[in-house]
C-alpha cells in the first residue's frame, strides 16, 4: 500500500544535507536525488542518518538557460526511512525555492510595469523566493 499523498518526480540533482549526531555535533554530507515531491525527496547517499532525524536539506537544481548555476531548493525536515542506499526525508513546511541572481542582461519580474511581463532591470537584483507548500489531496 502506497501512503505518499503527492507524486514524485524522478530527478537527479545534488543535495547537500546537515543533521546533528546525539553528541551534539553537526555534520554535513552529500548526496544526489533519486526522486522529490512537494512533501519530501529520497537521497542517494553513502551516509547512514537514523530515522526520526532532524536535516536541513538544499537541492541545487539543473540550470535552465546555461547560468553556472540553477534554482536551489532548501527545507528542514526529517527522516522517514533510512536504508543502505540513502534515506527518505519529508519536508516539514515544503520546499522554498531560491532563484539565482539576475543581472541587468537578464529579464526579471518587476512590479512597475503593470503587465506582469519581463522587465530588464538596471541594477543586480537579490536572490528571490518562492515557497511550495504542500496541499492535501480533497
Amino acid at each position: 500500500m502506497d501512503l505518499r499523498q503527492s507524486k514524485r518526480y524522478r530527478l537527479s540533482a545534488t543535495v547537500t544535507f546537515s543533521w546533528q549526531r546525539p553528541d551534539g555535533s553537526t555534520v554535513r554530507a552529500e548526496g544526489y536525488t533519486r526522486d522529490i515531491s512537494p512533501n519530501g525527496v529520497f537521497v542517494l547517499t553513502g551516509d547512514r542518518l537514523p530515522s526520526g532525524a532532524a536535516l536541513d536539506l538544499e537541492v541545487a537544481l539543473p540550470s535552465l538557460r546555461g547560468q553556472r548555476t540553477g534554482a536551489r531548493l532548501r527545507t528542514h525536515g526529517h527522516v522517514v526511512r533510512s536504508e543502505e542506499v540513502g534515506f527518505a526525508a519529508a519536508a516539514e513546511m515544503g520546499f522554498r525555492m531560491q532563484l539565482p541572481k539576475t543581472t541587468s542582461s537578464e529579464p526579471s519580474f518587476s512590479k512597475g510595469n503593470g503587465g506582469g511581463a519581463p522587465e530588464a532591470d538596471s541594477k543586480e537584483t537579490k536572490h528571490k523566493f518562492l515557497y511550495f507548500i504542500p496541499c492535501s489531496s480533497a
